[in-house]
């Protein structure tokens, strides 16, 4: 076989587009920079390096495709689809990327059905209209972009990933805020490519959760296979667990039966109610992460330190957490301890506060956080229980403006992107409810009844139900649109949904 029958003219442009690439370019240019960081050795280096050169190199040769093309549809992603022996949902993933990249012009071609007020509006999707912009490509190849705009335009989540894959450890994460070294920055724009806040293709992660190349709206809650109500049996953890104690008996399953070597989720630090990552290397451990925190924390920061590598994970977490792992594994440039994640385990979400806000809740009770024992979100209001055995509460109504401004934005109650969501809304009180949406998930769920670990019942069978769930998952949506809407109107920076 000749070289031209080979390496065909299609294919080395879309090389050479990729080696032109300014997230290339900098790697390369950057290597001794990251090899003193320490964070990465040179093979993990070269496994990021070329894994994001492959990802760079199919996203060019998407958009030579439809370049080539009079018309780009649907049917155009099928059959590009179909010649790279890739799924639909990849390639849909790529699309995304040119979209933002501002590379090509997407409409998605919609049907809409008009609600009323029990039965929100339905948007069907129909087709897409794709046009490449006829421009030179050198023109519109994107360059560097720092997290540091999301940080600013108070759209962050915390969640701690940018920091985690940073390749010279120059980004922090504390109490909700983001903070980058300048003088160490090397520009590689990895930050910005994970952050599930610059763009996050909700369709895609969906689709991605399902298995499936079919597009369609999820509705309020994503996909999911089964929901249950449940509570743990194991009696350490009930005697102190917030709810029904899932999360908990899943870690506790998962480390028993060497499925995971640790696990990631928070704890309280030093100081009371400010809670801080925490690597669990053992099932003793797991009561360190007992009850619900209220206080942003960014889990995912540490999934940079060294004893992670060549590890099984578990990462319990919120939403947007949750939605930063699915992101990374759809768009995957090969960050080791990333690649080592097994489970997903989301945790329900409506908002969060930072430390000073928490301290003005319970100024609000006239109480001292020290004398906090346990906080609740219930019944439309937030519980303070103290040492003394005392219930304080307040309407969230009245506290809603002390939530960090940047969890508004967020459409996600239920951890949409998880292998098994769990949370207390539509369950008893000490009680969870749980949905399973993984088959890895569903497996996970199915030994924890297997093993007499916890008592489960289908949530058809308890009050109030999914319809509560629902309700209130829909409401956030609704609510997170507005603001993005508002925030558009100011013509303030949004995430990308």
């Amino acid at each position: 076989m000749s070289l031209e029958e080979k390496f065909s003219w299609e294919y080395l442009k879309s090389v050479a587009d990729a080696l032109d690439s300014y997230r290339i370019r900098v790697l390369i240019d950057a290597k001794q920079d990251i090899l003193d960081a320490g964070i990465y050795d040179e093979s993990q280096y070269e496994g990021i390096l070329f894994k994001m050169l492959d990802e760079e190199k199919l996203k060019y040769t998407l958009f030579n495709y439809l370049k080539n093309n009079s018309k780009n549809d649907l049917k155009t992603l099928t059959k590009f689809s179909e010649l790279n022996f890739i799924n639909l949902s990849k390639t849909l993933s790529l699309l995304e990327l040119l979209k933002n990249e501002k590379l090509i012009i997407l409409e998605e071609i919609v049907d809409k059905i008009e609600g009323d007020e029990n039965t929100p509006e339905k948007i069907i999707f129909k087709d897409y209209s794709i046009k490449t912009n006829d421009v030179p490509i050198s023109k519109l190849k994107p360059i560097y972009e720092p997290v540091k705009v999301i940080f600013d335009s108070k759209i962050c989540s915390g969640c701690g990933l940018c920091a985690a894959i940073c390749p010279v450890n120059c980004l922090r994460i504390y109490n909700g805020f983001g903070k980058i070294d300048e003088d160490k920055c090397i520009r590689c724009g990895l930050c910005y490519f994970v952050c599930p806040r610059t763009y996050l293709p909700m369709r895609i992660l969906n689709m991605t959760q399902e298995k499936t190349s079919e597009i369609k709206d999820y509705q309020k809650m994503g996909p999911f296979l089964e929901a249950f109500s449940a509570r743990t049996k194991v009696k350490e953890i009930s005697e102190i667990c917030q709810d029904g104690g899932i999360s908990s008996t899943c870690l506790h399953y998962l480390f028993d039966k060497n499925e995971i070597d640790l696990a990631i989720g928070a704890k309280m630090s030093n100081t009371l109610w400010r809670p801080e990552p925490i690597v669990l290397k053992n099932k003793d451990e797991i009561l360190l992460t007992a009850g619900t925190k209220y206080v942003n924390n960014p889990n995912l920061q540490i999934l940079n330190q060294k004893d992670l590598k060549n590890k099984k994970i578990a990462v319990v977490g919120v939403p947007c957490q949750m939605q930063a792992i699915l992101k990374s594994k759809i768009y995957d440039i090969g960050v080791p301890s990333l690649n080592n994640i097994n489970y997903r385990i989301g945790i329900f979400c409506m908002e969060s506060f930072s430390y000073e806000s928490l301290l003005k809740i319970c100024e609000k009770l006239n109480e001292d956080i020290n004398n906090a024992e346990k906080m609740d979100i219930n019944k439309g209001k937030f519980f303070v229980y103290t040492k003394k055995g005392e219930e304080l509460s307040v309407p969230i109504k009245e506290i809603s403006h002390l939530a960090r401004e940047d969890c508004e934005i967020c459409y996600d109650l239920t951890s949409e992107s998880a292998d098994i969501s769990i949370g207390s809304i539509g369950s008893p009180s000490g009680w969870n409810t749980v949905l399973i949406r993984t088959e890895n998930g569903k497996k996970l769920y199915e030994e924890l009844i297997n093993n007499n670990l916890i008592e489960s019942k289908p949530i058809t069978e308890v009050k109030p139900g999914l319809p509560l769930l629902q309700k209130i998952a829909g409401s956030k949506k609704s609510k997170s649109k507005k603001h993005i809407n508002s925030k558009k109107e100011e013509n303030v920076r949004v995430p990308n949904y």
